[in-house]
């Protein structure tokens, strides 16, 4: 994860916001596809380097992510789970 901004902001800007700018999934990751799978020997791997290199997020839209769950306490549907996160903008 890269920060946006060199230096903190606060407050934070407009365009740090998770529910904005990330896909999130729980237990999966998020707008995952199967195109390579069916490649003989290599497709599971081929899928997973193809579009691994796609799945990164900028720090304070993760941190924002993480900010709105804590609000929610064990009512979040993350508890427990690996969560994976995509920018809109990769999908």
């Amino acid at each position: 994860m890269t920060p946006k901004y060199d230096t903190p902001q606060f407050p934070p800007p407009a365009d740090c916001s998770a529910s904005k700018n990330l896909v999130v999934k729980a237990d999966a990751p998020p707008a995952w596809s199967d195109k390579f799978r069916r490649v003989p020997l290599i497709g599971y791997y081929l899928n997973a380097m193809v579009q691994g290199q796609n799945y990164f997020a900028v720090l304070e839209n993760c941190v924002d992510l993480m900010a709105a769950d804590l609000e929610k306490g064990m009512n979040s549907e993350f508890i427990g789970k690996r969560v994976g996160v995509k920018e809109k903008s990769k999908v």
